[in-house]
């Protein structure tokens, strides 16, 4: 991944998640834990059923040899020779833990714990061929014949001791195997995943720099696959995103940023409804900018008017206000439009005043030797606010007679003044002064207009001004900085 961290990009949270490397490395070795425990009752099993297969073998060989020693000293009615021939077997043969011996005349010998093995054998249907007794022990038994006869029955029980010893071995060994192959499996999943999920992280991490404005970011696209995809089309969803963001930088040069903003948040004109609304209108235009126009360069007519300009926008947006429009060597500017502000025609006041105070400090001088002054008009009142114009070219804006009160206001005044309608003045409340013209009779209204200039007069108002006329000229100053330099105006 390429790509700088903006400047002032806000810190990036670090939130608790779980690695898809992480995920996928437990389920396979939950996987290959289930099936080695699967594979192992399955071995076990097919063991055990061999070990029982073999030891019926080895059963049947050696109770059928026992019944053959038994039937020389049952005959000759010995029972210490049939007692000892019994003993012996179950000391001398392997795991044989009990020997049970009935002949036909319900004689009974016996060696070791039987448990109710003669109960047992009274339901089973022997013959002379060894079976296993249906209980959970080892029993094998039979029926001891002679000349074709019944003479006895016999029975053995073995224990399971090998087969335990048998198991345990064998559990030994594939536990030892299992872990190595679910080590192994583990590691090399964990890799295979961290492979896959590495360009995964990458786009995540980018994303949430995007999140945050940071625009710079780029993934570096490897391979041909699903994922090198995704990276290609990451690249160039940000490359609209800053393009997007260029354009909306660019567009708020020429409109109010917050219009802009709107315009793109609702991709469209959705949100810029079409209503009215009461604003406070500021027109400041040049005065004799014609006889300026005709008697300087064009570059140092252009020059000196975006000099006066930029100090005006910096005022205005410092009060609240939005520039609306720039006419020539005029600009017009609306106060409680976009932006909601219920003391909008004291802010107007401020920023005219201060306005007026920022062509004297400019100090450009024409070449009359008369310094390059604006005349301020202001009113408060209803407008309609809507888009105005064609459809393929709309300008967002407000229209009314409160517009056009407050253009003619403007040149009712000389250069530097603010001149208004009373019923403003009255509005903007405390602090200001109003040097009063008299009734006069303005294009478009019916009734004439009580008009005068406004002024500043508290102390307070005229502090707060000139720390704006100081911002509109350097904007990067600190506040205490700002602070100072409206003292030493003051």
């Amino acid at each position: 991944m390429t790509g700088d961290t903006q400047v002032g990009l806000a810190p990036i949270a670090d939130v608790p998640r779980f690695p898809v490397r992480w995920r996928w490395t437990m389920v396979v070795g939950l996987a290959v834990t289930l099936a080695v425990a699967v594979l192992s009752l399955i071995v076990l099993d097919m063991e055990r059923d061999a070990w029982l297969k073999n030891q019926e073998t080895q059963a049947g060989v050696q109770v059928s040899r026992l019944g053959d020693e038994l039937k020389i000293p049952m005959l000759a009615g010995s029972a210490a020779e049939t007692d000892f021939v019994m003993r012996n077997f179950a000391e001398k043969v392997p795991y044989v833990t009990a020997v049970f011996f009935k002949s036909s005349s319900s004689q009974v010998w016996s060696v070791g714990e039987l448990g109710n093995i003669e109960q047992v054998l009274t339901e089973v249907e022997l013959s002379h061929e060894t079976i296993r007794l249906p209980v959970d022990d080892l029993w094998f038994a039979k029926q001891v014949t002679y000349g074709g006869t019944n003479i006895a029955l016999i029975a053995v029980r073995y224990s399971e001791e090998a087969w335990d010893a048998i198991a345990s071995q064998l559990l030994q060994r594939m536990l030892l195997a299992a872990f190595f192959v679910i080590v192994l499996s583990g590691v090399f999943v964990y890799w295979l995943a961290g492979r896959m999920s590495k360009p995964l992280e990458d786009l995540a991490l980018a994303a949430r720099h995007v999140a945050y404005g940071d625009y710079h970011q780029r993934l570096e696209i490897v391979g041909n696959d699903e994922l090198s995809d995704a990276a290609g089309q990451f690249n160039k969803m940000v490359e609209e995103l800053a393009h997007k963001e260029e354009m909306r930088a660019v567009l708020g040069r020429y409109l109010n940023p917050e219009l802009v903003s709107d315009v793109f948040e609702s991709r469209g004109l959705g949100k810029l409804e079409n209503r009215k609304q009461e604003v406070t209108v500021l027109f400041a235009d040049m005065v004799e900018f014609t006889a300026f126009s005709e008697s300087t360069d064009t570059e140092e007519v252009v020059e000196v008017l975006n000099q006066n300009f930029e100090v005006f926008h910096r005022i205005i947006d410092y009060y609240g206000g939005h520039v609306d429009k720039y006419i020539g060597d005029a600009v017009m500017a609306v106060f409680n439009h976009p932006k909601q502000d219920t003391q909008h025609v004291r802010n107007a006041v401020m920023a005219a005043v201060a306005m007026t105070e920022a062509c004297r400090k400019l100090a450009v001088l024409r070449k009359d030797g008369q310094a390059v002054s604006f005349r301020v008009g202001l009113n408060c009142g209803d407008v309609i606010v809507g888009n105005i114009g064609a459809a393929e070219r709309l300008e967002y804006t407000v229209i009314g007679d409160a517009v056009n009160v407050a253009s003619r206001m403007g040149g009712l005044g000389e250069g530097g003044e603010v001149v208004l309608p009373f019923a403003t003045f009255e509005a903007a409340g405390e602090g200001f002064s109003f040097q009063d013209m008299g009734e006069i009779s303005v294009k478009g209204v019916s009734e004439p207009l009580r008009c005068g200039v406004v002024n500043i007069v508290d102390d307070t108002l005229y502090h707060d001004m000139c720390i704006s006329v100081a911002m509109a000229f350097d904007s990067t100053l600190p506040t205490d900085v700002r602070m100072i330099i409206g003292d030493i105006e003051k």
